[in-house]
C-alpha cells in the first residue's frame, strides 16, 4: 500500500469523524469518491463501512441519549418499511431517476431555506410527515446510498437543535450500518485487512470526532442550520454531477 493511499485513507477517516460528529454525516458523500482515487470500487466499499462503524461508535458515545426520542420513534417505521420495499423492488426502480429527483429536491430545499431563513415545513412535523420522510430515507439509503439528504431536509425544516439533530442522525445511521454489516459480511465484501485498517485508524477517527464536536460548538442553532442547508446544496449539486 503506497504512502498516497495511506494519506487518502487517513484523510477519509478524519473527514468521516468530523462529518458524523459535527454535521450529521453531510460530508460523508465525498468519502468513497476520494477512496476511488487510490483503490477499486469493491475495496473502497469494503473499507468504508468499517470506517463508518468506527465513526458511529465515537458519535454515539459523544451524543449518547441526546437524540430526539419522539422524532426517532416517528421516523423508524417509515425508514424500515423503505428499506424492505427498496430491497423488494431493487430491480424495478431506476436508481438514476431517484438520484436526480433527490438532487433537485436538495437544491430547491436548500435555496429556499437559505433565502427564507424563517421557512418551516410544519406539514411534515407530524407522524405522517415523519413516516413519509423516514420511508424516503430508507429507500434512498438502500438504492443510491444517499439517505442523509432527506434526514437533513427533515431536521432542518423542523429546526431541530444542533445536538439533537446530530445525535438523532447518528443513532439512525449506526443502526442502518449495523444491518449493512451483516449483508456485507455475507457477500464477502468485508476483508480482514479492511477491518484491521479501520481499527488502526481509531486515533484519527477520535481526532475527527473531537474536531467535529468543537466546530459544531462554535455555531448557534441558526448558524448550524445555515451550514447544514449549505452542505445540502453542495450534496444536491454533487448528486447531479455523479
Amino acid at each position: 500500500m503506497t504512502v498516497t493511499t495511506l494519506v487518502i485513507i487517513a484523510f477519509v477517516v478524519l473527514l468521516t469523524g468530523v462529518s458524523k460528529s459535527g454535521f450529521a454525516g453531510a460530508l460523508g458523500v465525498f468519502a468513497v469518491p476520494l477512496l476511488l482515487l487510490v483503490m477499486p470500487p469493491v475495496a473502497a466499499i469494503g473499507l468504508m463501512l468499517p470506517v463508518l462503524i468506527v465513526a458511529d461508535i465515537f458519535s454515539l458515545k459523544s451524543y449518547w441519549r441526546q437524540w430526539h426520542t419522539q422524532q426517532l420513534k416517528r421516523l423508524l417505521p417509515g425508514l424500515l418499511t423503505g428499506v424492505l420495499i427498496a430491497h423488494a423492488l431493487i430491480g424495478w426502480l431506476d436508481a438514476e431517476v431517484i438520484k436526480t429527483a433527490i438532487a433537485i429536491l436538495c437544491i430547491v430545499f436548500a435555496i429556499r431555506s437559505l433565502a427564507f431563513s424563517q421557512f418551516t415545513a410544519n406539514a411534515i412535523n407530524s407522524r405522517i410527515g415523519a413516516a413519509s420522510m423516514g420511508f424516503l430515507v430508507g429507500t434512498t439509503s438502500t438504492l443510491i446510498h444517499a439517505g442523509g439528504p432527506p434526514l437533513i431536509m427533515y431536521f432542518s425544516s423542523i429546526k431541530l437543535p444542533a445536538k439533537q439533530f446530530v445525535a438523532t442522525v447518528a443513532i439512525i445511521f449506526a443502526m442502518m450500518n449495523a444491518i449493512k454489516l451483516i449483508g456485507f459480511i455475507s457477500l464477502g465484501l468485508i476483508e480482514v485487512k479492511w477491518a484491521l485498517i479501520a481499527l488502526a485508524s481509531l486515533p484519527i477517527a477520535f481526532l475527527g470526532n473531537r474536531l467535529g464536536i468543537w466546530l459544531q460548538g462554535k455555531l448557534n442553532t441558526t448558524q448550524f442550520l445555515n451550514v447544514m442547508n449549505f452542505l445540502l446544496l453542495l450534496l444536491g449539486i454533487w448528486l447531479l454531477a455523479m
